[in-house]
């Protein structure tokens, strides 16, 4: 029994071994495939700005034979400037299809990511490298030699009216025109736009340049453009057409132009820009030519926002000669007539200077920027040598004469008197020539300014005293015959000067600061300007005494706002603008407000 159960457990093992050992079919194998034919459909591709979304090249190649489904195939098309065997191309995957089609802006694309100038035809080797899905059996085709050419995106300029445009002084801050144009992109490249403008007919020789970096729109204000108009070429108070374009510019430094616009004609009526002050020199006048001029029997007033005024007395056979800055000779105005006509600037005044009248006299002159013109006419009246104010609306009361110099007035040019005084509502006062003297007075009928009045014209009751009692600034013009009336905000007395001090400042903290550089003009009694260079990241200080820190104002704004005096200034000063700049800063004490404006 044991030796059956032996034999069967050896039958079993053998059938197993014999079972284990039987011979199966070969593997799968799979050949080697065979490198492609790469063909294109032009050995020449020059596509334009309408083809940027149309197929305009073709790459198709034979298949590689390999044992596999062809949709698992993968195919490299690599695309490099001639003769640089590859090294830096760029590359396209395909997967089971035997070719690949590019439109006119990727191919654009293609040439921008390489570097290559815009507008220019360039030499491309290109082939197909294909493989298994897994990237085995790698086959390289044939090199195909492209010619292609990148283009550039026109640029359409529109601007927001082509109608004649006079600009108006008093429309100073308003917008003027503005443009708008399309993107003109090359590749990922940033490009940066460049508003120029010239006079018709310059052909763009010297233009005038507003640079927008990426922006596609520009606004220019009146007093900007009559600026840049006048700096083109087109003289302040005449018309002239000028001309406006964009062009772009690959990159930030503006150095590589790419495109440049259509153009766009306007016709411009300009203005003589309006200086912040004017003076006369001359020896038609008592000051002779010593400059700066005697202040302030030599300094204009200002009637409105386009003229100034003033009253003086001219000698005939002599000449004189108009000035924006005091003791200074860099910019005049000046005319060919003794009796008026058009304003002319810098060296287009005679240089025998503007004739004085025939007869030796005391005359008005008027100075017009919007027209560009002048007018010289006999002054039959007085200006008083002083001015004084008297009454019960003032703390002195009726009582003459007055108390000074709380209530004596500041001559603040030729033909002007004015002063910050307390004025109580339901009262009423007078102007006096003389203090201590009734003889000879002026006033007027309205609380808030008007036509001023001499002697028995001046009504019984008097000039009237605002509603609300508080102090006002007086303004007294005797070349115009008025007065005007106007709440005070700012400090009492208003100063007589100011300074510009920090390290905002081309004079830094030095104290006292550069002058002319860092002195304000005195444009009205409350009123002072001055343009000067500021650095962004910094702070200043206004100050009445030069050298003095003992009185100072300020601001908590970059842009401007509200005059703060004296401890309320912040203690870090106030700020300079984010931008690094030259800026007209304008400080009124009037309105107790100071703004900045960039130039």
């Amino acid at each position: 029994m044991k030796y059956l159960l032996k034999i069967s457990l050896f039958t079993v093992m053998l059938a197993t071994v014999f079972t284990a050992c039987k011979k199966v079919d070969n593997l799968p194998f799979y050949a080697n495939g065979t490198a492609v034919v790469l063909t294109g459909s032009s050995a020449n591709i020059t596509p334009t700005p309408s083809d940027s979304s149309k197929v305009v090249a073709t790459f198709s190649w034979t298949n590689p034979k390999y044992a596999t489904d062809s949709n698992t195939q993968k195919f490299i098309l690599e695309i490099d400037s001639t003769g640089r065997n590859f090294s830096k191309e760029t590359v396209s995957i395909v997967i089971g299809k035997p070719s690949i089609s590019f439109t006119g802006q990727q191919l654009n694309n293609i040439l921008a990511a390489f570097g290559f100038a815009a507008g220019q035809t360039f030499s491309f080797d290109i082939r197909v490298t294909s493989s298994y899905g897994n990237n085995n059996e790698q086959l390289k085709s044939n090199v195909l030699s492209v010619k292609i050419s990148s283009y550039l995106v026109p640029i359409t300029l529109v601007p927001s009216s082509t109608a004649d445009l006079t600009l108006l002084v008093t429309n100073a801050s308003n917008k003027a025109i503005s443009f708008n144009w399309n993107e003109s992109a090359y590749g990922t490249n940033v490009i940066n736009y460049a508003l120029q403008m010239d006079v018709a007919g310059n052909n763009f020789a010297t233009p005038q340049v507003l640079k927008t970096g990426t922006t596609l729109n520009s606004s220019i204000t009146v007093n900007d453009l009559n600026s840049l108009a006048i700096a083109a070429g087109i003289i302040g108070g005449s018309s002239k057409s000028m001309e406006f374009r964009v062009v772009s510019y690959l990159g930030t430094t503006y150095a590589t132009k790419m495109v440049t616009s259509n153009v766009v004609s306007v016709k411009l009526t300009t203005f003589t820009p309006v200086p912040p002050a004017l003076y006369i020199v001359g020896d038609a006048t008592d000051g002779g030519w010593s400059n700066p001029v005697p202040l302030p029997s030599q300094q204009f007033s200002r009637i409105d926002g386009v003229s100034y005024g003033i009253v003086v007395k001219l000698t005939a056979g002599k000449s004189y000669l108009l000035l924006p800055t005091n003791g200074d000779w860099g910019h005049k105005y000046g005319g060919a007539s003794a009796t008026g006509g058009a304003l002319l600037a810098d060296n287009a005044v005679p240089g025998s200077n503007t004739p004085a009248p025939a007869t030796t006299g005391m005359y008005q002159i008027v100075v017009n920027f919007q027209t560009g013109t002048y007018t010289v006419t006999p002054f039959t009246n007085t200006i008083p040598t002083a001015l004084f104010i008297v009454g019960d609306a003032t703390d002195g009361g009726w009582a003459n004469p007055v108390p000074t110099p709380s209530q004596q007035f500041t001559k603040i040019d030729g033909a002007s008197f004015g002063a910050v005084v307390k004025l109580t509502t339901g009262k009423s006062y007078l102007f006096l020539p003389v203090n201590g003297d009734w003889s000879k007075k002026f006033g007027g009928a309205s609380a808030t300014g008007g036509a001023l009045l001499a002697d028995g014209a001046v009504p019984g009751s008097n000039t009237p005293a605002p509603s609300a009692t508080g102090y006002y600034q007086i303004i007294v013009n005797f070349q115009t015959n008025t007065y005007t009336v106007t709440p005070y905000l700012g400090p009492v007395p208003p100063p007589s000067n100011l300074y510009i001090v920090g390290d905002a400042t081309a004079g830094g903290w030095n104290n006292p600061v550069p002058t002319p550089s860092q002195q304000f003009t005195r444009i009205s009694l409350t009123d002072f300007q001055l343009t000067i260079p500021l650095t962004a990241g910094k702070g200043y200080v206004f100050l009445p005494l030069n050298g003095d820190w003992s009185k100072k104002f300020g601001g908590s704004s970059a842009t401007g706002g509200t005059i703060l005096a004296d401890g309320a200034v912040p203690s870090s000063n106030t700020p300079s603008p984010a931008v690094t700049g030259t800026y007209l800063i304008d400080v009124n004490f009037l309105t107790g407000q100071y703004t900045l404006t960039k130039q």
